[in-house]
């Protein structure tokens, strides 16, 4: 959109750069986004022309009323500054950039949704011996904004907190009294201020003067006034409850879980995950009681939230209870260094004697209401015959004796049979040695 174009003999150019596209190119080089505010040149076949992206009613200074001139003057210092400090090093470009030919002709304005104003500089880089004007550097001091103090009074006393707005030609604020029913706000010289007040709707108008002012305002109602409001109901609080149980790190299902909240009981039953929940409870001061197996929790109850109550079950180990066995051969002396296998239904245990015959094992392990085997293994891996013995509940030591080998008697029963076979053959010889030798003398005459 082009808002500003002068022949090309009005001006003259200032900067050592080309007044052409380049220029625009080397200003945002320059600049960066300060070159935002300063409006892009165009040359055309006999002019000079400015363009801006944003679209609006643009005006130029001279058109401005004074309080609007105030802010388009400050916006502009503002604007030199933002240039001196991108070009520090350069100050002497700076200059040049921030002058204009006249700066009523050549700064431009339009009102913003904001309830601001925006600028856009052109013929920057421009100098006219015609029209001489000051570089944006120079311009004249900025207004100073005064002081109004505004107050509202019924029935002769000032309202605290009363909510009003106030109405220029450019804006509407909305304000507020404080607890002492006064309201300050500054403005320029000359300004035209409407004051509505949002509870009567009453407006009273005044116009802003170069000094500090007070305005007080009556906004007294002859009305009966209105019967209090009934009071809201309280927001219903609520709040949630989750309990999960373990027994040795596996979920508890199906367990009874008892809850006592709010003066109300819930009896639950845990899940197969091992939580069960309560939700949309009324929330109630006080402490959540909890029970699991016996175990009670106590937990402070959080609004609005899953408050979670944790149980954690072990399964009791059984106390080992240990018992010493002693082994005996048959002739009642310790068997050392031999293996007992001690057995009782599935339950096993292998013991190693020591050099005393003896070992420690697993009392604890054995039922005491049924018999333990004992089978002992010598060095020679020689099994003997099993030996039982029954366990008591208050007996730690046990002393066991070695049966006789399985084949003991039966080597009594050979000895016997090989001893009965001796005497029938010396009977033998006693009965029939008279032959005997009588074949023997005839033998020995044939041979002879």
């Amino acid at each position: 959109m082009e808002i500003k174009s002068v022949r090309i003999n009005e001006i003259y150019w200032s900067i050592g750069w080309n007044a052409s596209q380049q220029a625009n190119t080397r200003l945002r080089e320059k600049l960066g986004d300060v070159s935002q505010y300063f409006a892009m040149l165009k040359v055309g076949n006999a002019t000079y022309n400015w363009m801006v992206d944003a679209i609006g009613q643009w005006r130029p200074m001279g058109q401005a009323p004074d309080s609007d001139k105030a802010l388009i003057m400050k916006k502009a210092e503002e604007v030199k500054q933002m240039v001196f400090a991108k070009l520090s090093d350069d100050e002497g470009l700076a200059s040049k950039i921030c002058q204009v030919p006249n700066y009523e002709e050549y700064i431009f304005f339009k009102p913003n949704a904001q309830g601001d104003i925006d600028i856009a500089i052109t013929g920057w880089g421009f100098h006219n011996f015609k029209k001489s004007g000051p570089a944006i550097p120079t311009w004249p001091p900025v207004p100073v904004m005064h002081t109004t103090t505004i107050a509202f009074t019924a029935d002769g006393e000032r309202q605290p907190n009363r909510p009003f707005s106030i109405v220029t030609p450019k804006m509407r604020k909305p304000c507020t009294t404080d607890e002492q029913g006064v309201a300050v706000y500054k403005e320029y010289a000359g300004v035209h201020i409407t004051v509505i007040d949002d509870a009567t709707q009453r407006q009273f108008t005044f116009t802003t003067t170069d000094t500090d002012t007070e305005h007080e305002f009556d906004v007294t109602v002859e009305t009966t006034p209105p019967p209090p409001p009934e009071p809201e109901p309280e927001p219903i609080v609520k709040c949630a409850l989750c309990v999960m149980a373990s027994l040795d790190g596996q979920p508890l299902a199906h367990e009874p879980v008892s809850v006592d909240y709010g003066g109300q009981h819930y009896d639950l039953s845990l899940e197969e995950n091992g939580t069960v929940s309560l939700t949309d409870l009324d929330f109630a001061d006080g402490i959540c009681q909890v029970e699991v197996r016996g175990e009670r929790r106590q937990v402070t109850m959080v609004k609005d939230e899953n408050n979670l109550v944790s149980f954690t079950f072990e399964t009791p180990k059984p106390v080992e209870v240990m018992a010493r066995l002693t082994v005996l051969n048959a002739q009642g002396q310790p068997m050392p260094d031999v293996q007992v296998q001690l057995k009782q239904g599935p339950q096993e245990q292998l013991l190693e004697l020591d050099q005393r015959g003896a070992a420690q094992f697993v009392k604890s392990a054995f039922s005491l209401s049924q018999p333990l085997s004992a089978t002992i293994t010598t060095a020679e891996a020689q099994q003997l015959e099993p030996v039982e013995f029954q366990l008591e509940e208050e007996e730690n030591e046990y002393v066991l004796q070695q049966k006789a080998p399985k084949g003991g008697s039966r080597l009594k029963e050979i000895l016997a049979a090989l001893a009965l076979l001796a005497v029938l053959a010396a009977l033998l010889i006693f009965v029939f040695k008279p032959g005997i030798d009588s074949l023997t003398s005839l033998i020995n005459k044939n041979i002879f």
